[in-house]
């Protein structure tokens, strides 16, 4: 049975989070995902670092979901 998971994507603007290659939900909300690893970037462009997060999502509740924080790369 599929267990709900919740993770957080945060920067410091509003983009569109993409996770296992699907958009899923936007930066600074909390996620619904199901537990286990996750390949979670925020598309393209590429304008931040790391270029992608791989966390394995386990214990979370909406109140304190996995955050997962990327920075902006100045251009």
């Amino acid at each position: 049975m599929p267990t709900n998971e919740f993770v957080r994507v945060e920067y410091d603007r509003r983009r569109r989070v993409v996770i296992d290659g699907a958009p899923n939900g936007f930066t600074n909300e909390t996620i619904t995902v199901s537990r286990g690893p996750h390949r979670i970037t925020l598309g393209v462009p590429v304008n931040y670092t790391p270029a992608f997060r791989k966390p394995i999502v386990t214990g979370t509740t909406p109140p304190a979901p996995l955050v997962v924080t990327f920075a902006r790369v100045e251009e």
